[in-house]
């Protein structure tokens, strides 16, 4: 019984982005943060920054343009951590990975572990009746935060995560079904019409759902929403750059 409720919390968990103006006691954000730390590890290449100043929540509000960094009781910054490692590697007086100028694995696992992390975290809050949402805004305005958060090199952010009483309850969003994104002993290539219906799917269920209006005030469809937010523009191109550029100088090299 104790596994099957477990099974359902997890298929039946959705994204909040609107919150109840409701705050949380320090300990349930001490409880999060320990279980998160519970995920399976390589070396914790990560860091959480709890983000309690008002002037932050403001400004990381302003970066990220979504209502929910405003509305959330708790906003949690994850963080790829390889400064952390480094210094500890550094201390057993040998030639290490991290002082080299390629760790391909390391960057990798500490992008992972963090993802690992971030979902015992959000798994743990859905277990207490909380909503949350991650964001990607701290990576791609990734510069920006670090300066606000005075992150070291070797510190990167990586995502945010917003925790809270659910203020709106929406339906279960679509997945690629198994066939698609379960494979046995080699991989199979979907067929087009495959993936044709899985995006005239999502695209009706969030037209129903009135996703794009609700959440961005924007009157379009949910695939040129898509569209939009994936075009490969000479903004976006130089944005890339900028990124990897930052990315390479804070020890994130694959």
């Amino acid at each position: 019984m104790r596994r099957r409720s477990v099974i359902n919390l997890l298929k039946s968990r959705r994204s909040i982005r609107i919150f109840k103006p409701v705050s949380l006691p320090d300990e349930i954000v001490k409880l999060l943060i320990e279980v998160g730390v519970r995920a399976p590890p390589f070396y914790q290449l990560y860091s959480f920054i709890w983000v309690k100043s008002f002037e932050k929540r403001e400004k990381l509000a302003e970066l990220c343009r979504v209502e929910a960094v405003k509305n959330a009781s708790v906003i949690l910054l994850a963080c790829g951590d390889l400064r952390r490692f480094s210094r500890m590697l550094d201390m057993l007086e040998h030639k290490h990975i991290l002082s080299s100028d390629k760790h391909p694995v390391e960057t990798i696992i500490s992008i992972f572990e963090t993802a690992l992390a971030v979902e015992n975290i959000i798994i743990a809050a859905e277990s207490l009746g909380l909503g949350s949402v991650i964001l990607d805004c701290p990576l791609l305005y990734a510069q920006s935060i670090a300066e606000l958060f005075q992150l070291p090199r070797g510190v990167v952010p990586l995502a945010l995560i917003c925790i809270g009483v659910r203020g709106e309850s929406p339906p279960l969003r679509p997945r690629l079904p198994l066939n698609i994104v379960l494979h046995e002993d080699t991989y199979r290539e979907p067929a087009d019409e495959e993936l044709k219906n899985f995006m005239s799917l999502l695209d009706k269920h969030m037209e129903y759902e009135n996703y794009v209006k609700k959440y961005t005030g924007k009157d379009i469809k949910f695939v040129d929403y898509i569209k939009a937010k994936t075009e490969l523009t000479k903004e976006i191109e130089k944005e890339n750059e900028t990124l990897i550029k930052y990315l390479r100088d804070n020890m994130f090299r694959i």
